[in-house]
């Protein structure tokens, strides 16, 4: 038996995740002025959800005990893919930020980074107050 089950480590990865992508966000938003610019995004949405599931991206299996492998149940594994935002008419200077969007995407990645971020701080209260009530 773990301590943290598989919820915990699913929104720890979560929270790496959507850090990530305001690091992509953030950048885009530095870069409105910017000539040639591409909008960038991280998707992971559809890579979570598979791990929460259970359907992992790669299956490993060992055919001796002493041979090495990965580590966990995979979560880490759960990367995102930085994309291009597709982009209709582009002005001018090629560059292909809209920052109403690129502002209302960072502030629901920080909205659900925020709700992970207390589900998670919770969790951690619940585990004090058993080892505080365990004396």
């Amino acid at each position: 038996m773990t301590i943290f089950d598989r919820t915990m480590r699913l929104l720890e990865r979560s929270l790496d995740l959507r850090g990530a992508r305001q690091q992509v966000i953030a950048a885009n938003i530095a870069n409105e002025e910017t000539p040639k610019y591409r909008a960038r995004d991280l998707n992971f949405g559809q890579a979570l959800a598979n791990a929460q599931q259970g359907k992992l991206p790669i299956t490993l299996v060992s055919t001796n005990q002493q041979h090495f492998g990965p580590k966990g149940t995979g979560y880490q594994r759960v990367v995102g893919r930085i994309e291009e935002v597709p982009a209709g008419d582009l002005p001018l200077d090629a560059n292909s930020v809209n920052i109403e969007l690129e502002m209302a995407k960072m502030s629901d990645n920080a909205q659900q980074y925020n709700t992970a971020a207390t589900i998670i701080g919770m969790k951690f209260k619940s585990l004090l107050s058993v080892i505080r009530d365990g004396r």
